[in-house]
């Protein structure tokens, strides 16, 4: 929450519409952006961000579309009464976590020029010579929504060991042995990708790992369901949404590999990770398992769609 304004995804087509008419309202409007121009075709395909006043109408709005790998922002207005009391920056905030939750850790937008100090102050840089779309002055800039985030190599190998370790220590009777029942820690990246995975790790300005997440197929040859794995976030990066972060990176590898479905198991001891995984979508079965290991584990079976989807069409622009 920012300035009081607290940013939310749109969830049905009556704020959609509110969202709609903000946008012509401001571009078309106010600003003479063509309405060809400005309702592109591409809405649809995209996930949509909103703040609201006190009366719950729209006051501000945006858009981020899945492009190579990059969260491409786009669409952010603000109507003009609300300008300067951080309802903007309040939705630019939940554009970034909406990025994140759709595992798109790379942001890039075309900033009007004007507006081009307005992100800086939030971390966005500037790249490239400004150019003119609309007959408007625009800049491109982007921003690393997860610093640090980086596939992980067989030399991560200490460094994950080392927070793994620290993170079952905070359970009782947790117990990494490596060499007897974890030893794909000793090359994880050849270990993952062997099963046809990805691993990724998290270490900001090049330190310590602080968080990782593997996803692979839940069986070989299975290309239906994708297993998350491996989600640790040590205990000091925690409360800043990386662990929902790496959870949409994982399932955004699965839809782009064609899985339709993802599964994981996780410690009955994890009672944290359960409410996290129950927040972004995920099912708990009823399905669990016992490991017969070290640690006397117990593990809880969860599903759910390799992203979110919308169950309602985007509304189309109202007619000039």
């Amino acid at each position: 929450m920012t300035g009081g304004y607290r940013a939310e995804p749109v969830t049905d087509p009556v704020v959609a519409a509110q969202a709609v008419a903000l946008r012509r309202r401001v571009f078309v409007d106010g600003q003479g952006v063509p309405a060809g121009l400005e309702y592109d075709g591409l809405d649809e395909a995209a996930e949509h961000v909103v703040v609201r006043d006190a009366a719950g109408v729209v006051v501000a709005t945006g858009r981020l579309l899945a492009e190579g790998g990059r969260a491409r922002l786009g669409r952010i207005c603000s109507a003009p009464e609300v300008r300067g009391t951080g309802a903007g920056a309040a939705l630019l905030a939940g554009l970034e976590r909406a990025a994140l939750l759709r595992g798109l850790p790379r942001g890039v937008l075309h900033a009007q020029r004007s507006a081009a100090e307005f992100y800086a102050r939030a971390g966005w840089t500037a790249t490239g010579e400004p150019d003119v779309e609309a007959g408007i002055e625009h800049v491109w800039m982007t921003k690393d929504l997860l610093p640090g985030l980086r596939e992980a190599t067989d030399a991560d190998a200490d460094g994950l060991q080392r927070l793994i370790g620290a993170c079952w220590s905070e359970y009782p009777n947790c117990i990494l042995d490596v060499d007897a029942e974890e030893p794909w820690l000793r090359a994880p990246a050849t270990a993952v990708a062997g099963y046809g995975g990805a691993l990724w790790v998290v270490a900001p300005d090049g330190g310590p790992l602080v968080a990782s997440v593997a996803v692979r197929p839940a069986a070989p040859g299975d290309r239906v369901t994708a297993e998350l794995k491996s989600l640790y976030v040590g205990a000091p990066a925690r409360r800043h949404g990386w662990g929902a972060a790496l959870v949409g990176l994982a399932r955004r590898w699965a839809a782009d590999a064609g899985f339709v479905a993802v599964e994981l198991w996780t410690d009955s001891r994890f009672a944290d990770a359960h409410r996290l995984y129950e927040r972004l979508g995920f099912t708990f079965t009823g399905g669990s398992r016992e490991l017969h290991d070290l640690s006397g584990t117990t593990e809880f079976h969860a599903t759910a769609p390799p992203l979110p989807g919308r169950a309602w069409r985007w509304p189309d622009p109202v007619p000039a």
